[in-house]
């Protein structure tokens, strides 16, 4: 978790939240609300190498803005551990992740923590470029436009992608890097030796 500096505790202001369009939960669509059920306490996906460096109090905030993907700082954590105000701080928290995640704030609001909204995009990434080491940076393009790179077409507002147009677009993008993964170098070995089968089988005839 990208370690930046957060305000310290005030009181939650409810500041109301423009309603984002959803997209259906089917299959290879982006996850929406509906239908979902909380997973239990413990029982929400983790990042590969994810680590909470902190223990005791604080490492109950500190696990609650991990389930949000909200970045915090060790010393605006302390000060919020320092309050034991752990449903404040979770208002806090669901208040930034709305800013960050636009098109996941309802679903966010409902009541899903960021980190399940998020996960099946880090899934795909996985089986198309391999292991991902480190927590993706959501606000670089090359990740971010899982979240808003589909289109609402009835609002033209931007949506989360779906899981297919997410696989094509990690395949695309030069940032991703993807030819270069045992994935593509399997791909393009199995075009050449298609090519020299169909050679081989015409210059048979």
């Amino acid at each position: 978790m990208t370690d930046t500096m957060t305000p310290a505790p005030q009181e939650s202001q409810d500041s109301p939240q423009e309603e984002q369009p959803t997209t259906p939960d089917q299959g290879n669509e982006a996850p929406e609300s509906d239908g979902m059920e909380m997973p239990e306490e413990g029982g929400l996906p983790t990042f590969p190498g994810q680590k909470l460096k902190h223990k005791g109090e604080e490492a109950k905030f500190e696990k609650l803005a991990d389930d949000y993907v909200v970045p915090i700082s060790d010393q605006a954590l302390k000060e919020w551990a320092k309050t034991k105000d752990l449903e404040g701080f979770k208002q806090y928290v669901v208040q930034v992740a709305c800013g960050m995640y636009p098109t996941f704030a309802p679903q966010i609001q409902s009541g899903l923590p960021t980190r399940v909204l998020l996960d099946p995009y880090i899934q795909v990434a996985q089986q198309v470029l391999g292991p991902v080491m480190s927590e993706p940076n959501w606000s670089d393009p090359k990740w971010g436009q899982a979240l808003q790179g589909g289109m609402d077409p009835k609002t033209g507002r931007p949506i989360p992608m779906t899981l297919d147009e997410w696989r094509k677009f990690l395949m695309q993008h030069p940032g991703h890097n993807w030819e270069y993964t045992p994935q593509a170098h399997d791909r393009a070995q199995q075009f050449v030796k298609a090519l020299h089968d169909g050679f081989e089988g015409r210059a048979g005839q």
